[in-house]
């Protein structure tokens, strides 16, 4: 008997289906030891683990009884369950010869010289099996099959592939959305919920499936400005579900890169709504703005009109202020330039938060009756405006048709350069002259579709504004998330001795209906 005989068994489910088990394998390498006349100490294995790794468990068994001397034979059904990955299959089995070991496979040529060729055939079916599971994935993903569910959600307990909203968590996360729109910061938002003990997405996951993202980490209760921005900047709440998100960079790692928006599955509705797409898209456009006007939270509410109000004069932000008096805190705003360095550099503007107010709804209604007539407008003048849509239709066709055949000339001029009829210099001059002019063309096609966009859906456009500006004057008031929807900036400039002078400048689908 040879006392350092071991045997070694693996199995991948994704490799192998379900047509052998563990055990199976393990009977066939024992019934080819004794035939052998080998007496095994023990069978190592790794089950349910791809060959293509060498980070396995079994692996790393063999090699360390390997080094203390104890494993001098090693049998195995066939190469493929040392491993599917070419190089490093052979590398490890040199490894162990190396070190005098002897590896006896029951299938298979035993001979080293056909090695290379089978560790290259067993790599390329195990590429074959990732591509095809890859395939399966993306016709998954773009099917718009739902697998993850998102905090605010839970799976489906009668449909593994549907989503339902978890009420319970669906409240905290219209909480979030509430609370930025209100003026809060993230870091803000964190603390909140730390205080009130809300529940986190990670402490939820455990909650429903008897796990967190981490089951060792110790900080799982704890909210931070990080999750609380993922959740304000995914849209999964509006009911949309994007899928094929990430990709592996190879086969069998865990290393993950982001794929293009462009390049994901996006399926709209596909899930019930936690947050109304408008209240997103104006919590999100809020996100943004604080960020381009540089306006921090920290732990202090943000007024309304931060980071909207520029000086005319510095071009500076207008920062808040607040003075005691009978009535209580009165907020401002004054030029950061004039509250840091004084008079000698700029002058305050100082203009009162609820003063502010009041003008804004002015303007407002102002732009409100504006796009009525807007629309009454392009009510009055749709056959005029229909005629101008045919003939820019047939622009579009024109340019289109000179395109296909300036392509076709170009590809002649290959033909005879590849026959000889013309020399090398000519068909780059005639080449050059004809993608100049298809570029040209081009241009031209691109601002003609333009056009015709714009008129097809500049009614559409009026409407959408009229419809969010009635909303916002009807309720009688102006949150935070409104202004920003709302407005790009509002200069503030000094009119000599006379006050001051504001100039609204309005989001682009608001600017549709002042023009």
């Amino acid at each position: 008997m040879n006392m350092g005989a071991y045997g070694y068994v693996r199995i991948s489910r994704d490799e192998d289906g379900s047509k052998e088990s563990i055990t199976s394998q393990k009977d066939t390498i024992k019934d080819f030891a004794k035939d052998q006349g080998i007496g095994l100490i023990d069978i190592i294995e790794d089950n349910d683990i791809s060959g293509y790794s060498y980070n396995r468990p079994g692996i790393k068994s063999i090699i360390e009884l390997v080094d203390n001397g104890e494993l001098d034979t090693l049998v195995v059904k066939d190469l493929s369950r040392i491993g599917r990955h070419n190089a490093k299959t052979l590398l490890f089995m040199e490894e162990l010869e190396d070190k005098g070991v002897k590896i006896l496979f029951k299938s298979g040529n035993n001979d080293e010289n056909f090695r290379g060729l089978e560790t290259w055939y067993n790599e390329l079916y195990i590429r074959d099996i990732s591509k095809k599971t890859k395939d399966a994935l993306r016709t998954k993903q773009k099917n718009g099959e739902v697998h993850v569910s998102h905090f605010g959600y839970m799976k489906d307990p009668t449909d593994k592939n549907r989503c339902i909203i978890d009420e319970e968590a669906a409240e905290t996360v219209r909480l979030l959305f509430r609370l930025y729109a209100e003026g809060n910061g993230l870091n803000k938002i964190a603390k909140y919920l730390n205080e009130h003990h809300v529940e986190t997405p990670a402490v939820r996951k455990e909650i429903l499936y008897g796990y967190g993202w981490k089951k060792e980490w110790d900080f799982k209760h704890l909210w931070y400005g990080g999750t609380v921005k993922r959740i304000l900047k995914n849209d999964v709440y509006t009911g949309t579900v994007r899928r094929g998100v990430t990709k592996r960079t190879k086969i069998r790692t865990n290393k993950m890169t982001k794929v293009a928006p462009e390049e994901q599955f996006v399926h709209e509705g596909l899930i019930p709504a936690i947050i109304d797409k408008a209240e997103f898209e104006s919590v999100n456009a809020t996100f943004i703005k604080r960020v381009e006007n540089g306006v921090r939270a920290k732990n202090n509410t943000i007024y309304k009109y931060t980071g909207l109000l520029k000086c005319g004069e510095c071009g500076k932000n207008l920062v808040t202020i607040g003075a005691k008096r009978k009535e209580g805190i009165v907020r401002s705003y004054v030029c950061t330039t004039y509250q840091k360095f004084g008079k000698a550099y700029c002058t305050g503007h100082k203009l009162k938060h609820d003063d502010l107010d009041s003008i804004i709804f002015k303007e407002l209604e102002a732009l409100y009756q504006s796009g009525l007539l807007k629309m009454d407008y392009l009510d009055k003048s749709l056959e005029q405006r229909q005629q101008s849509i045919k003939d820019n239709g047939k622009v579009i066709d024109r340019l289109q048709t000179a395109i296909h055949a300036k392509r076709g000339e170009i590809k002649n001029y290959s033909k005879q350069l590849a026959k000889e009829l013309i020399s090398e210099e000519l068909f780059l001059e005639m080449t050059g002259e004809s993608s100049a002019e298809l570029e040209k063309l081009e241009r031209q096609l691109i601002e003609a579709e333009n056009v015709q966009e714009l008129r097809d859906n500049e009614k559409e456009k009026v409407a959408s504004a009229l419809d969010i500006l009635k909303e916002i004057i009807d309720k009688k008031e102006l949150t935070h998330a409104d202004v920003t929807t709302l407005i790009d900036k509002i200069v503030v400039s000094e009119r000599k001795g006379e006050g001051l002078d504001l100039e609204v400048v309005w989001n682009t689908p608001f600017m549709v209906v002042s023009e």
